[in-house]
């Protein structure tokens, strides 16, 4: 059987990463989406760029988003267990 370690700061490092996921990554994420969904309203922001924008940049952008919001929620488990094997190796 191997032998696992689990300091207190390890566990304490987890809950804050766990924090960043859950909380401010996708608050960060809904407002570039909310943002760039305004930016791509064709009333608030028209012309030769905001066409690009809109045709190019911005669904590039949403797909790079939902990417992201993904990708969040694998490392989200992942931490969640790493803090469960923290707590049943006895850290924190």
């Amino acid at each position: 059987m191997a032998t696992v370690k689990a300091t207190d700061l390890a566990h304490t490092e987890a809950q804050k990463m766990l924090g960043i996921i859950t909380q401010q990554f996708p608050a960060l994420i809904n407002q570039l989406y909310s943002t760039g969904q305004t930016m791509s309203d064709p009333n608030q922001w028209d012309g030769p760029l905001a066409t690009k924008f809109r045709g190019e940049v911005w669904p590039a952008a949403k797909s790079d988003l939902e990417k992201m919001r993904t990708s969040l929620e694998h490392l989200q488990n992942s931490v969640q267990r790493i803090l469960t094997s923290i707590s049943h190796a006895g850290g924190a």
